[in-house]
């Protein structure tokens, strides 16, 4: 099988594309937002799926050609439930397979006549696993992720996770974009905390070399969405310390695989726990790796939620698999013999 995805971030192409290629299918990138179209790559790869994460500025390059090319196309909806209504039902509603990681979503898309399936978040065990630490990496507290201070659940995470600890004065480093930096914001956080971005092949060596990972997510009313970097971090044997969500608790055990906070209060007290207790954090961090290497892989997903779908060849695959080297079709006004 043959997939062509649409885009080269990280999850896609360290993630779920590379899981596709360890399983024997052949599978191709293009950052589809720096191209002017889709059309020379399909010329070339001629893919049986092509398979999207989102961009509402891709949509366009995306159809009708691939309806002309009766080329299925794979719709992960990732921004679900949040970015349900203005990017991914819309998608959906061209997508000949709609899947999303937060499982109450589905039955939305069942009230609009679309069968979407739960495809969750995971980790690629050769990408996220342990690594020796990094100097630059070494501090108690490390969070990685971008200033979204407009979703209900976020800012209580702000609230519960982050800010007692910047008020405490740990040794703590936020990573991600200026936006924690930005006064005009609902939360920003002191020069002294911020360490820019992080490159994600140092999400290994950070997750070895800090003691304690911090969590926070943009949903919490789902029993299967979270943050995706739950998976990786625990994959990446880092010691998870997070906000508590109904999915986190659906899918891991406190004190087992991680750890969750409910309160500012309850997040100091761990905090003082755990750095003062290095044998537990590691025994933790070590039994939360083997659960997602155990059930979390995006192999696993693959092999359960897509593959079972994927059971019939387009039309478009057909006509190749028969050595045609007469199909004609139309873009932009112009007829190409592929």
């Amino acid at each position: 099988m043959k997939i062509l995805f649409t885009n080269t971030a990280p999850i896609i192409k360290y993630g779920i594309g590379q899981a596709f290629a360890d399983l024997g299918h052949e599978v191709r990138f293009v950052f589809l937002d720096q191209e002017a179209s889709l059309f020379p790559f399909i010329q070339e790869f001629r893919p049986d799926y092509v398979f999207t994460d989102g961009g509402i500025q891709r949509m366009h390059k995306i159809f009708p050609l691939l309806d002309d090319l009766k080329i299925p196309h794979i719709y992960w909806a990732i921004e679900d439930p949040v970015g349900y209504d203005n990017l991914s039902l819309p998608y959906a509603r061209m997508s000949r397979y709609t899947f999303t990681p937060c499982q109450e979503s589905i039955f939305d898309y069942s009230k609009q006549g679309i069968q979407a399936n739960l495809l969750m978040f995971a980790c690629h065990p050769a990408f996220h696993h342990g690594a020796g630490p990094n100097p630059y990496y070494n501090h108690d507290i490390i969070f990685v992720g971008n200033n979204y201070d407009y979703h209900p659940a976020r800012i209580t995470g702000l609230s519960n996770v982050l800010s007692p600890l910047l008020n405490a004065l740990y040794d703590i480093r936020i990573y991600g974009n200026e936006w924690w930096l930005d006064p005009a914001r609902a939360f920003c956080i002191p020069p002294q905390n911020y360490g820019g971005i992080m490159p994600n092949e140092d999400l290994p060596s950070a997750c070895a070399s800090a003691r304690i990972f911090l969590g926070l997510h943009s949903v919490d009313n789902s029993q299967t969405m979270m943050s995706m970097r739950t998976f990786e971090i625990m994959g990446s044997g880092g010691f998870y310390l997070t906000q508590w969500t109904p999915a986190i608790e659906h899918l891991f055990i406190n004190h087992r695989h991680l750890v969750w906070t409910k309160s500012a209060e309850e997040t100091l007290e761990l905090v003082n726990f755990y750095l003062a207790h290095p044998e537990a954090r590691m025994r933790i961090a070590r039994q939360g790796q083997q659960e997602v290497y155990e059930k979390h892989t995006y192999h696993r997903r693959i092999q359960e939620n897509i593959l079972p779908l994927l059971q019939s060849r387009s039309a478009y695959t057909a006509v190749f698999a028969a050595g045609s080297k007469n199909l004609r079709v139309r873009y932009s006004g112009r007829s190409f013999r592929i």
